[in-house]
Order: structure tokens, then C-alpha cells, then sequence
């Protein structure tokens, strides 16, 4: 199933030709993987990076795997790093907000006995990249024996089985500055200087895999279309091997993903130098006046200000009135320890909502039509810890944003009625002896 951070979780209907092809792409091409290799993972399996990265492919290739429960790890981060230093882990992978937690909460005197010499590939992926998160990673814990060039950024999704891109083995963060104007009015990445005004830095997920194509094409073209030139915003759309047959009994939304034999991925990106850079999902960009807003944009200057919970800041568009103009929204919540009182959140949130809205105009030169401060916890997450903008968007329209249990309680309600669905067609084709409609 797709991860459900955008939309409800999607069933994906996967061929042990397309398992074999991206176990290939994963193992041979992009980690160059050896029997001495040994893998280390809190991952939960349910998730796609965590069973197919850490437990098909390693078995296919006869790699071994250590597994940290996942409650453990966000728990006590440094359970991470004692796993790779008693088992000696030279591949380990997780989304951008571990890398920042585990900075955060691993204390000086929890790092005693830690070594992490023998890490030589650290990936990335499953939720925006950041390069200044992975570059304190790495002079963070330089001391203990990491090596920044074991930084591999990567793309992925559950619809290519797991990845799509890599990065070249020890070439660590490679980072693009473009103009942010241009990036955002014209839909084109021009390269700037890093210290020029307004640029923005986008993080290289280096490029496809042999027997596999990825291109950039404008939203709206048709299979016929040619694709973009490098250095202008389009539609990431890949093809081969490891792409799914389509979504699980659903052939309409199958129809709409493929335009001919090409995945629309509904993510945006460019390419510089064949490197695929991505800015976003096509449905969450917020456009204001002519103006294209990537939402990790948004979210990364409200990151920026003392008291703000990082990595749980999330921006959407939202509406919430009948024939109401699209509102721009940042929602984060507060840096604060314990359960604190409503008469906390209101006093510090009140102060750094304004903050925020100065932050994002000064960064971004947009004003924010709503700024939300929320106690910590009350951002709704898929089960793989990435935040849930739709979700987020919808309990926002409904009022109902900062209530924790309204969160769980959407989730849960929709994760059950999914399961409900699958199982009661998978009976039905048991009991009537059907199979199920291909894609």
C-alpha cells in the first residue's frame, strides 16, 4: 500500500518481475552490495522502504538484516546507532526526520561506546530532503566515525515497487541553488549562486536506473507529448520493470496514473545534468497570483523559528467556506516538554504565529492567511511517521485541527474501512471464485 501521507493509503499491485527488477536496481546498480554487507533497519515492515529494502532485497542478495523495533528507536535514538556499532551496519536507511531526530535527542554521554566507522551507505528518502538536516547529521556525528560521503539521497515510491533513483555511491549531498523566483513564477530552474538573494537550494536524487526511463513532462501532455528540456518544472513520470501493474481493483485511478506505458507520478521536478531534483507533489502546490508555492518551502522558513517543533510543521492550501478562495495555511507545533495547558499553547502559540507569518513573508515574500500553533502530537501522521497533509487540510475545513483524538480517530476510521474493503472483496472471490479485474 502507498504510504497515505497524501490521500488514503493505495493497494499496489506488484509482479514478482517488478519485486526481482527494483531488488536488481537496489542491491546491484545503486548500493553495489556485497555478502559482507550488513544491513540495519527500525523501519517498520509494514512500510514499503522497510519490507522491500531491508528484507526482500537483502535476502535475495543474501545480505543480513538487524532489526531495532520502530517504538524503540523513536523511543531512544541511539538504539539506531548501538545496533550499527554491534553488528557492525554499513546500510541503514530512513526519511529526513530520523537523520533530525536523532541530532536532537541522542545526548553526548549516549554516544560512549558508539561507532559508526563501518556506515557506508546512510540513505534518504520517503519525504522531502533537506541538506542542511543531513550536513548536521554528518558534522554531528563526525566524532564517532561518520563520513559525510556516506549520504546517499534517493526517490522512491510504492508504485515503482520502492526506488526510482539514487545518488552515486559516496557522493554524499549534492546540492543545486536555483532562483526562487523564477523557480515559482516560471516553473524553471535557473542556477544561481548559493549566497544570491532569493536562492533556493534543492537537493540532487541523482538518476534512474539502467533499463528503466524517467523524464519530466509538462502536468497536462498527453502519452504523445515530447518531455520537458532539463531545468524546467514538470511532472516526474518513469517507466520499466519495477513499475506496478496498477492500483488494487481500483482501474479507473489506474487509467488516470498512466499515460501509456509512463507512471504519472504526480510528483514536480527537474533534471540538471540527467540529476533529478524534486520540489513537490503537483496536487499540494498552493498557487497564489500567478505563483506556484511548494509547501516544503513553506514549511522549511516556519521550520527556521526558535520554539517551532521541527519536522512537524505542515503547509497546505484549504478552503473553508462555499466558493471561498483558496487560503494558505501553516500549521506547527510548539517546542514544549510535557502535556502543557491550553493556557500555555494559546500565550507561546499566539507569539509565534506571528513569527511564523514574518518568517514565510520574509523567506518566501508571501503572506500567510493562517497561521496555527498546536501543542505537540496533534499533527496527524501516517504509521510511518510523514506528516498527512490531506488529512491535516481536511480536519483544518472542519475545525477540527490541534484535536488529537479527531486525528487518530479520521485515521484510524479510514485505515478500517480500506482493510474492510480488501478484505470482504478478497472473501467474495474466495467464495464466488472471481478474480479480480486487471489493470
Amino acid at each position: 500500500f502507498t504510504s497515505g501521507s497524501t490521500s488514503r493509503p493505495k493497494g499496489v499491485t506488484l509482479t514478482h518481475e517488478n519485486l526481482a527488477a527494483n531488488v536488481k536496481c537496489i542491491m546491484h546498480d545503486g548500493l553495489q552490495s556485497g555478502p559482507d554487507d550488513v544491513g540495519v533497519s527500525w523501519l517498520p515492515l509494514f512500510h514499503d522502504m522497510g519490507l522491500i529494502g531491508f528484507v526482500l532485497a537483502p535476502l535475495v542478495y543474501q545480505v543480513s538484516s538487524v532489526f531495532v523495533p520502530s517504538l524503540l528507536f523513536l523511543k531512544r535514538p541511539v538504539s539506531w546507532f548501538q545496533a550499527m556499532t554491534k553488528y557492525r551496519g554499513s546500510i541503514a536507511y530512513a526519511p529526513n526526520f530520523a537523520y533530525a531526530l536523532a541530532v536532537k535527542r541522542i545526548r553526548e554521554r549516549e554516544l560512549e561506546n558508539i561507532d559508526l566507522s563501518t556506515w557506508r551507505v546512510a540513505g534518504c528518502g520517503a519525504e522531502p530532503i533537506r541538506a542542511e538536516t543531513l550536513h548536521t547529521f554528518a558534522d554531528t556525528f563526525a566524532k564517532v566515525g561518520f563520513r559525510r560521503e556516506a549520504l546517499l539521497p534517493s526517490y522512491g515510491m510504492a508504485e515503482s515497487s520502492l526506488a526510482v533513483a539514487f545518488t552515486e555511491l559516496h557522493e554524499g549531498v549534492k546540492v543545486l541553488h536555483v532562483d526562487g523566483d523564477r523557480l515559482w513564477s516560471a516553473g524553471v530552474a535557473e542556477v544561481v549562486a548559493s549566497e544570491s538573494e532569493g536562492s533556493v537550494p534543492v537537493v540532487s536524487c541523482g538518476k534512474g536506473f539502467p533499463d528503466h526511463r524517467l523524464a519530466i513532462y509538462a502536468q497536462d501532455d498527453a502519452e504523445s507529448a515530447a518531455p520537458l528540456l532539463q531545468g524546467h518544472v514538470g511532472e516526474i513520470r518513469i517507466q520499466g520493470p519495477s513499475v506496478m501493474r496498477g492500483y488494487w481493483e481500483d482501474v479507473e485511478k489506474t487509467q488516470a496514473t498512466f499515460a501509456g506505458s509512463m507512471l504519472r507520478t504526480g510528483d514536480l521536478g527537474f533534471l540538471h545534468e540527467d540529476r533529478l531534483y524534486v520540489c513537490g507533489r503537483s496536487k499540494e502546490v498552493v498557487i497564489v497570483n500567478g505563483r506556484n508555492y511548494y509547501p516544503q518551502d513553506l514549511e522549511w522558513e516556519a521550520s527556521k523559528v526558535p520554539g517551532v517543533r521541527k519536522g512537524n510543521v505542515i503547509a497546505f492550501g484549504a478552503r473553508t467556506g462555499v466558493g471561498d478562495r483558496e487560503r494558505v495555511v501553516v500549521a506547527f507545533e510548539l517546542q514544549l516538554e510535557g502535556t502543557p495547558s491550553e493556557a500555555v499553547v494559546a500565550e507561546r502559540g499566539a507569539a509565534l504565529a506571528q513569527q511564523v507569518r514574518k518568517a514565510v513573508q520574509e523567506g518566501m515574500a508571501l503572506t500567510l492567511d493562517d497561521a496555527v500553533a498546536l501543542p505537540p502530537g496533534a499533527l496527524p501522521k501516517t504509521s510511518s511517521g510523514k506528516l498527512q497533509r490531506a488529512l491535516s487540510r481536511q480536519l483544518y475545513e472542519a475545525g477540527e485541527l490541534g484535536d488529537r483524538r479527531s486525528a487518530r480517530e479520521a485515521d484510524k476510521l479510514g485505515l478500517l474501512v480500506e482493510a474492510a474493503k480488501s478484505q470482504f472483496s478478497f472473501l467474495k472471490r474466495a467464495v464466488l471464485g472471481k478474480t479480480p479485474p486487471k489493470a
